[in-house]
């Protein structure tokens, strides 16, 4: 059966739904309710099947905490959970997305973001709580330019 586009993505609150999300997909999110990340999520009968944040800084932002259930995995929802972030990080006028992986590099390369050394990192994004403990040595940096914008 080919993967199904999932209904309504949209804004939403940290709570206790996306705690156990995080924790089922271990996560750590343990700076999450403490950073400024914006979170969009999918629910579906009653319960939340996938979600992912967008932490700005700057002219860039941090894509971050991508889960999905796994009951809800293998229909496109985490693609769609990567689309929808990226366009409202183009309707918030950000030039690039950042992330680190240690399982999803592959998944991510579809999606068209590139590895990168993390000394390449900007800033903004090496001051945020993600990059600087909570995430591996051992993770992918990966970026992708986002539409409208050529800075690589």
């Amino acid at each position: 059966m080919p993967p199904t586009r999932p209904g309504l993505i949209e804004a939403i609150n940290h709570d206790a739904a996306v705690e156990a999300l995080l924790a089922a997909c271990d996560l750590d999110a343990s700076d999450l309710q403490e950073s400024s990340a914006v979170l969009f999520g999918h629910v579906a009968d009653g319960a939340l099947q996938g979600l992912v944040g967008l932490e700005m800084h700057g002219n860039a932002a941090l894509l971050r905490s991508l889960a999905v259930a796994a009951e809800a995995r293998g229909r496109g929802l985490g693609e769609a959970l990567v689309d929808h972030a990226e366009r409202e990080a183009t309707a918030r006028g950000l030039e690039r997305l950042f992330l680190l992986t240690t399982t999803a590099t592959g998944f991510f390369q579809r999606l068209g973001y590139r590895t990168l050394a993390r000394e390449d990192a900007p800033p903004g994004i090496v001051a945020s709580t993600q990059f600087a403990s909570l995430c591996p040595a051992s993770a992918s940096f990966m970026a992708k330019t986002l539409p409208g914008n050529d800075n690589g």
